[in-house]
């Protein structure tokens, strides 16, 4: 074994012993719970999995390419027009009451954002309720054709990449606090930014010189993100999402490899072989969905940019995929109180429920757990820190 991957390996074995460390630079008070323990004892099984997670550079990108395709905008568009009920339509119904979405939306860039540890502030606010804004325009755009989401989209897009300089810190707050928020909200801007860029063919109209403002934007945005993809929990999981998202929108295949290798990696990290979900027990029941949420929208824009490996990825001899496995212990912990903690009080966090039920029938792997809690929780709405709305652009009804 290379010298390099000893020492990677080696990495990851103390970090997995020191969760209660990361957590302390989180400010979340994290303890290790028993199963973090038998994580690290148990990580030379995962030796094997973690060491061949390399990818392949996957150059030409397909685009649209992030969570949305464009067949599947064509597919949106169907379903909205139909007079069938659906899922898909269902969800989106839901979407257009979200009032950022709305063309009249006022949006208001700023140079700087303060980051308030733990929290969020006002700035915080109106940078993350902007970044959807300027996804939810350029999606109802794309089903709708109406050109003034359009143009509210693409205003939004331009003030932000033309004003932004950086995050500031509030008073308290630790300097990769804002490593977190920028690897929660660059797959956003991302996103909106995918769609106006590349839906029809670059029907938008949006000039190589904007496109260029809106590069200096991500990269802003991506030098605090991919510092995220360190941590070996929740963290490193929203870290790896946006560096591959960067890559996608940037035809960066490094950055694209960096960020998929990275959560490829935190699969074996995040859920244990008897599929408990990292931070269950010794946090809550919705930061453990913050890494299943980042997951399943990695294997998504994976899967459209041709692999399907996050999805299948296997330890030793499991014949589950160890993310299924994750799944389906969220699944009955909300379902049924099972597991380390009862998570009956609560429901599925928005944004990947319906990807992940998309992306395993479409593998051939049923969830019956999950599967039910995503047909009780529809339509999902917003999430805080993840793109939302996936019934919307992934629900189906074949199950």
């Amino acid at each position: 074994m290379p010298l390099t991957t000893k020492t990677r390996l080696r990495t990851l074995r103390r970090n997995a012993m020191t969760l209660a460390l990361l957590a302390a630079w989180t400010g979340a008070g994290y303890a290790a719970s028993p199963a973090d323990t038998a994580a690290a004892d148990n990580i030379d099984a995962d030796i094997a999995a973690i060491a061949a997670a390399d990818a392949k550079a996957v150059p030409p990108f397909k685009h649209p390419g992030i969570l949305v395709t464009q067949t599947r905008l064509n597919t949106i568009r169907a379903a909205v027009q139909s007079s069938a009920t659906s899922a898909m339509k269902t969800g989106y119904n839901r979407l257009l009451q979200d009032t950022r979405g709305s063309h009249t939306y006022a949006y208001s860039a700023l140079a700087t954002v303060e980051v308030v540890r733990a929290a969020g502030g006002p700035q915080e606010g109106r940078w993350k309720n902007d970044a959807v804004a300027a996804y939810l325009n350029a999606l109802r755009w794309a089903v709708t054709g109406d050109t003034r989401n359009r143009d509210k989209a693409i205003q939004i897009l331009d003030a932000w990449s033309s004003k932004f300089t950086g995050f500031t810190l509030a008073p308290g707050t630790d300097a990769p606090q804002a490593w977190l928020e920028a690897a929660w909200g660059l797959p956003v801007w991302v996103s909106a930014a995918e769609i106006i860029r590349h839906h029809n063919g670059g029907e938008a109209g949006w000039t190589p010189a904007q496109q260029t403002r809106f590069n200096g934007y991500l990269n802003k945005l991506y030098a605090q993100a991919n510092q995220a993809s360190s941590r070996t929990n929740n963290w490193g999981v929203s870290g790896a999402l946006a560096m591959m998202a960067a890559g996608v929108y940037q035809d960066d295949a490094n950055r694209y490899n960096a960020g998929f290798n990275r959560m490829k990696q935190m699969i074996p990290l995040i859920v244990y072989s008897s599929g408990e979900v990292q931070e269950l027990q010794a946090r809550d029941c919705h930061h453990p969905q913050y890494s299943l949420a980042g997951i399943a929208q990695a294997g998504e824009m994976a899967s459209i940019q041709g692999d399907t490996s996050l999805w299948t990825h296997t330890i030793g001899g499991e014949t589950q995929p160890r993310f299924a496995r994750g799944l389906e212990y969220m699944a009955k912990s909300i379902l049924y109180g099972e597991g380390v903690r009862d998570c009956r009080s609560n429901g599925l966090y928005a944004g990947y429920s319906d990807i992940a039920v998309n992306g395993y029938r479409n593998r051939g792997i049923t969830l019956s757990n999950f599967q039910n809690a995503t047909k009780r929780g529809r339509p999902d709405g917003i999430a805080a820190e993840f793109l939302g709305y996936s019934t919307a652009t992934h629900g189906r009804d074949d199950y």
